[in-house]
């Protein structure tokens, strides 16, 4: 869990409906956001991280984002994301093939994980959610100083006569920095 620890995560790039629901910043430059521990004491009142909490400036993130805690989940390590060139825009292909090719991975349950629900409203003004997991990846890219990445997948659910359903996938990524 240490890899999440104060950490700002500078999106490089994100794809599909879902990502366009809750990685739109509202000033139209790359979403960024900052992971903070959050500690609960135990019964020798040593403190433990819980969870973590989203922080941004003002304009880096939509309003859902405000206030977001993520959960950590899973034990199994990120795997099949390495060997990524060095961040260009014209390397988005790459990254995103990458990223969907190690589906069966990220869509392990026992895959290490931080989860989170954000809200956003859709054009015509409805609330929606939409379920963020957020990935490590260790040492996926190649020839930078800072080798790792960070991936968000989403499910957007929309509530359809009292149920809520799973509506559509997006994703996205960007490297952390400390």
């Amino acid at each position: 869990m240490n890899c999440w620890m104060n950490i700002t995560i500078a999106m490089n790039d994100s794809w599909g409906p879902g990502a366009a629901d809750v990685l739109r910043a509202p000033l139209g430059c790359a979403c960024e956001f900052s992971l903070r521990p959050r500690y609960l004491r135990d019964a020798r009142g040593t403190r433990q991280v819980a969870q973590f909490e989203v922080d941004f400036a003002s304009g880096y993130m939509s309003d859902g984002w405000r206030a977001a805690v993520f959960t950590p989940v899973g034990t199994l390590p990120v795997s099949g994301i390495v060997g990524l060139p060095p961040w260009d825009p014209t390397q988005a292909k790459t990254y995103q093939d990458l990223i969907e090719g190690a589906t069966t991975n990220l869509g392990d349950s026992r895959t290490l994980r931080l989860e989170g629900v954000i809200p956003y409203t859709d054009p015509s003004g409805a609330v929606g959610y939409d379920t963020v997991r957020l990935f490590y990846a260790l040492n996926a890219t190649q020839g930078v100083e800072s080798p790792d990445l960070v991936i968000l997948k989403t499910a957007t659910l929309v509530g359809i006569s009292g149920v809520v359903q799973v509506r559509d996938d997006g994703g996205g990524q960007g490297p952390p920095r400390r």
